[in-house]
C-alpha cells in the first residue's frame, strides 16, 4: 500500500502536468493570434473571421474571440457573442490591464456560455446527484461552467491596447483531458468491469469531467466527493492522499485543489487506482508463497534455493528501483532482460523502465517550464528598472526647463501662460511620483529593498518634511491636516523608506479626501511597538475592498478621474515597506464618512527633548513651516 500511495502521487503529478500543458497551449495560441492581429491592424487589415474559424476547428476550441480595448467582442469563431462582453473573467482583465499573455481556470455563468453557443450552455449545466459519504446539503445544480482560458493583448506600435484574443475550452462533460491522462498513465486495464485507474476534474465538490462510472456503467457526472476529502482539499486547501470512497467503490486516491488566477479554490484534480486491484495482488502473493512453502517442504534443498532466488531477487530489485524513483532518482534503471515472453517479472521490469523514462521526461519538461518562467520574470524586472531610470532622467531635465520658463528666468510670460505651465508642472509631478513607484516596485520584486535602520523621530524626521512637500496639494483642496503625535515618539526604521510610506498615505488623503475636509496624522506607543495612523474625511472604502486595495495596480474606488492618475502601486509599496520592517498595515472605513490607515513599527530610542511639539496643523492658510513653504 505504501508503494501504491507513491504511485498515485506520481500519477497525480502527471495529470497536473497534462492539465497545465493544455492551459499553456491556449495561452500560446492566444498570444500568437494577438501578435498576428496587432501586426495586421498596423497594416490596416486586422484578424479575419475565416482565420478564427480555421484555428478554432484545428485546436478543438469551444470558443475563440477577438475583442476591442473595452472588452466587447468584435469577432467570434462560430459564436454568437459579437457585441457582447468577452468570455474570460479575470484572465482577460489581467491580460488587458498588464499587457501580457495569461492563462488560468475560471468559472463562467451558464447563461454567458449559452449565448456564445447553446451547446456550451447545455454541457455546462450539471444536475447534482445524491452520493454516499458526500457532505450533507449543497445546491441541486451547477450554474457555472469550469473553463480553461488563455488570453493575450493586441498592442499597437506605440504600446497602446487595441484589444485581446481569448481562447477557451469548457471542462464540463469534456472527457478528452481525463481520458488522455487515463490512457497515458493506466492504459486500458480493467478489473471487474471497472477501469483500473480513473481521473476526475471537480468543480467545487462535483464531478464535471471524469471516467469514474456509476453502478449503471455511465460516467458519474454530477456525483460529489466524500466529506473528509471536501474538508481537507476545498476548505483547508491541502492535498489529500489515501483510501477514498469514490461513488460506489474504494480507490487509492490523490486529490489536489484547482485555483483560479486569484488563487481562489474552485475545484479539484483527482487520480485514483482501484483498491481491489491491490487486494487481489495481495491475495495472489499470499497464495503463491503458501504454495511455494508447501513445495519447499517436499522438494529438495537445491530446488528450494533455486526457486527462492528466482522469485525474490527480481522482486527485490524492483522494490529497490521503486524506492529510488520515489526519492527522485529518475535516472535509475533496471537491467533490461533479454526475453520476457513468458516471464511476468521480466515484463514488469521492462514496464518499470518505460515508466521511469516517462517520469524523467515529464520532470525535465516541468523544470524547463520553471526556468523559462524565471527568465521571463527577470527580463521584465530589468526592463522595468531600465525604462523608469531613463524616463526619470529625461523628466528631471523637463522639470528644470519648465521651472525656468514658469518663473520668468527666460523671459516674461502672461498669466494665462503661467497657469498652463502650472498644469504641466502638476502633470510632471504626478509622472515623477508614478516613476518612483515603479522603481520601488522593481526593488521589491527583485528583493533589493535594503533597510538602513536607526532611531527615527516620526514627526521631525518624516511627517514634517512630507507635509512641506504636500502642503500645496492640501491648500488647493482647502483641507486641514492635524498632526497629533506623542512627544518623543521614535521608531526603529529606515527614514527614507518611512517617508515613502507617509508620502503615499498623505498623497492618497489629498487626492481622495473631501473638499475642505480634515486629515489627522497620529500615533500611540504600545508595548514592544508603535501604532501609527493617517485618517481623513471622505467617501471611504467599501468593506469588501479593504483588503484588495493593498494589491498591485489597484486604485482606491469612488474617486474623480481627474484625481486618479497614479500607477495603483502606492499602497502595495507601502505595505511591502512596512512588512519589511516587521510591522503590519490595515485599513478601516465608514463608507461616506472616513477612512483610516493604521500600521505598526518597532519602537526606537527616546526622542530628544528639543524635538517635543504636541500638535502641528496644516490647513488652507497654514503658518509657514520651518525652513519651507
Amino acid at each position: 500500500m505504501s508503494e501504491a500511495l507513491r504511485r498515485v502521487q506520481l500519477d497525480l503529478r502527471a495529470a497536473r502536468a497534462t492539465y497545465d500543458q493544455v492551459l499553456r497551449q491556449s495561452e500560446r495560441l492566444a498570444w500568437t493570434l494577438a501578435e498576428m492581429g496587432a501586426r495586421r491592424c498596423r497594416e490596416g487589415e486586422g484578424l479575419c473571421q475565416n482565420m478564427l474559424d480555421r484555428t478554432s476547428d484545428r485546436f478543438d476550441l469551444d470558443w475563440l474571440q477577438c475583442c476591442d480595448a473595452d472588452g466587447t467582442v468584435v469577432l467570434s469563431a462560430s459564436g454568437n457573442s459579437i457585441g457582447r462582453s468577452a468570455l474570460g473573467g479575470q484572465v482577460v482583465r489581467i491580460a488587458m490591464d498588464e499587457h501580457r499573455p495569461v492563462s488560468g481556470t475560471e468559472l463562467i455563468p451558464v447563461e454567458d456560455l449559452a449565448r456564445e453557443r447553446p451547446k456550451l450552455g447545455e454541457s455546462a449545466h450539471v444536475t447534482i446527484q445524491s452520493t454516499p459519504h458526500a457532505k450533507p446539503g449543497g445546491p441541486e445544480e451547477l450554474r457555472h461552467g469550469m473553463c480553461l482560458i488563455g488570453a493575450a493583448p493586441m498592442l499597437g506600435s506605440d504600446g497602446e491596447l487595441l484589444g485581446a484574443v481569448i481562447a477557451g475550452k469548457l471542462l464540463n462533460r469534456n472527457f478528452d483531458l481525463v481520458d488522455e491522462v487515463q490512457k497515458t498513465v493506466f492504459e486500458t486495464v480493467h478489473l471487474k468491469g471497472k477501469s483500473l485507474g480513473t481521473v476526475t476534474v471537480f468543480q467545487g465538490d462535483v464531478r464535471v469531467a471524469t471516467n469514474v462510472t456509476d453502478p449503471s456503467g455511465h460516467r458519474a457526472i454530477g456525483t460529489r466527493v466524500s466529506e473528509e476529502v471536501y474538508d481537507r482539499v476545498l476548505r483547508e486547501g491541502k492535498p489529500w492522499l489515501g483510501n477514498a470512497f469514490v461513488v460506489d467503490t474504494w480507490y487509492v486516491s490523490a486529490y489536489e485543489p484547482i485555483r483560479d488566477v486569484q488563487s481562489k479554490i474552485i475545484g479539484m484534480l483527482y487520480v485514483g487506482i482501484l483498491k481491489d486491484w491491490y487486494n487481489t495482488i495481495q491475495r495472489k502473493v499470499v497464495l503463491t508463497f503458501v504454495l511455494l512453502g508447501l513445495m519447499a517442504a517436499v522438494a529438495a534443498a537445491v530446488a528450494s534455493t533455486w526457486l527462492a532466488t528466482r522469485l525474490i531477487r527480481p522482486i527485490r530489485r524492483l522494490t529497490d528501483a521503486a524506492e529510488a524513483i520515489s526519492r527522485g532518482d529518475l535516472d535509475y534503471r533496471l537491467p533490461q532482460p533479454p526475453r520476457a515472453d513468458r516471464d511476468c517479472v521480466k515484463k514488469l521490469t521492462i514496464a518499470f523502465n518505460r515508466m521511469a523514462e516517462a517520469l524523467q521526461q515529464r520532470e525535465a519538461d516541468l523544470e524547463q517550464s520553471g526556468q523559462e518562467l524565471h527568465r521571463w520574470n527577470e527580463n521584465y524586472l530589468n526592463t522595468l528598472e531600465f525604462i523608469t531610470h531613463e524616463v526619470k532622467n529625461q523628466l528631471a531635465a523637463m522639470k528644470l526647463n519648465l521651472f525656468a520658463v514658469r518663473d520668468g528666468y527666460i523671459g516674461e510670460i502672461t498669466e494665462e501662460q503661467k497657469e498652463a505651465l502650472v498644469d504641466v508642472s502638476t502633470a510632471l509631478n504626478r509622472t515623477d511620483e508614478m516613476i518612483r513607484n515603479y522603481l520601488n516596485l522593481s526593488r521589491i520584486e527583485k528583493g533589493e529593498l535594503e533597510l538602513r535602520l536607526r532611531p527615527v523621530s516620526v514627526e521631525h524626521d518624516v511627517v514634517r518634511p512630507v507635509l512641506r512637500e504636500r502642503s500645496v496639494a492640501f491648500r488647493e483642496r482647502d483641507m486641514t491636516v492635524e498632526v497629533e503625535l506623542p512627544s518623543g515618539l521614535v521608531v526603529q526604521a529606515d527614514p527614507d523608506l518611512l517617508q515613502v510610506v507617509y508620502e503615499n498615505l498623505l498623497g492618497n488623503a489629498a487626492k481622495y479626501g473631501c473638499q475642505g475636509g480634515t486629515v489627522k496624522v497620529g500615533g500611540a506607543v504600545e508595548p514592544g511597538h508603535c501604532e501609527l495612523w493617517v485618517w481623513n474625511e471622505g467617501e471611504g472604502i467599501a468593506e469588501d475592498r479593504l483588503d484588495d486595495i493593498f494589491q498591485k495596480f489597484t486604485r482606491l474606488p469612488d474617486a474623480d478621474a481627474e484625481q486618479v492618475r497614479g500607477s495603483g502601486l502606492g499602497l502595495f509599496i507601502t505595505k511591502s515597506i512596512i512588512e519589511r520592517h516587521g510591522g503590519s498595515i490595515r485599513a478601516e472605513s465608514e463608507p461616506g464618512q472616513w477612512v483610516n490607515f493604521i500600521f505598526t513599527l518597532p519602537r526606537g530610542d527616546a526622542m530628544p527633548e528639543e524635538w517635543a511639539d504636541d500638535t502641528l496643523v496644516v490647513g488652507a492658510t497654514p503658518a509657514p513651516a520651518e525652513g519651507g513653504d
